[in-house]
């Protein structure tokens, strides 16, 4: 009975964790901006996104700065999880409208601050398909963009190699997260369709995960890894986020 139970609870968490959608919003925000954005982010939003959280009608969310942006990059990116695509198109998904009622202040004041120069980027929707969690918050994220030639066999590639390394040098590594999604729109020949973020205690420890020499990929056999080259890999600090 045991088993059983053990067996239909992985189950449902499974299903629960794996359709869960993940949207990313990049912005270019004026330098002139910049302080006034961060300090907005951190008094305000987070407490409206703590408030959807408890709700129920949103499962995380973060303000990222982008590390090592030129003048022409987006330099700060919105992230929204939630628990599946229903939740992620419903009228509940646009949380920040509901600044009146949590922190007494009318979005539009809020928006104002910061919006009329502000650049935004389309926002890209990936639907989550494999995760490690821990229970401590990353501080550092790297989010790696590719096509593969088949999905399928990255994920059960994962499943069998990497998920079970990071996993047991998750400690050590400093690794606090990792997680792998496909994508659901935009689609077409110039975006990738998969993704996969590292999140980290640290920048030292997510540098030497870029440079290779991190202990997170200790002990996989990279030949026996499915095929994929990511087309691009960014960098980001989380400066706040739900808990």
């Amino acid at each position: 009975m045991r088993q059983l139970f053990n067996y239909l609870f992985c189950m449902l968490f499974c299903v629960t964790a794996f359709a869960q959608v993940a949207i990313f919003h990049p912005v270019k925000i004026h330098p002139d901006d910049v302080e006034n954005l961060i300090q907005l982010e951190k008094k305000f939003s987070k407490k409206m996104a703590q408030d959807a959280v408890a709700k129920g009608d949103l499962v995380w969310w973060g303000f990222l700065q982008t590390f090592n942006a030129t003048a022409d990059d987006y330099n700060f990116m919105f992230v929204n999880v939630y628990k599946d695509i229903d939740a992620a198109v419903s009228p509940k998904a646009n949380w920040w409208n509901n600044a009146k009622q949590v922190i007494g202040v009318e979005p539009s004041v809020l928006m104002d601050a910061w919006v009329e120069d502000a650049i935004f980027d389309r926002r890209y929707f990936y639907q989550i398909r494999q995760q490690i969690n821990s229970d401590q918050q990353g501080k550092f994220l790297i989010f790696n963009f590719g096509t593969p030639a088949s999905i399928d066999r990255v994920l059960a590639s994962n499943e069998k190699h990497i998920i079970p390394a990071f996993k047991k040098n998750l400690k050590k590594s400093g690794m606090t997260g990792w997680g792998a999604a496909t994508k659901i729109t935009p689609q077409g020949a110039d975006y990738s369709t998969f993704m996969t973020y590292d999140a980290f205690d640290s920048m030292a420890n997510l540098m030497k995960h870029l440079s290779g020499d991190g202990a997170a990929i200790k002990g996989i056999d990279l030949s026996k890894i499915e095929p994929l080259t990511f087309e691009a890999r960014y960098v980001f600090e989380v400066l706040a986020s739900t808990d």
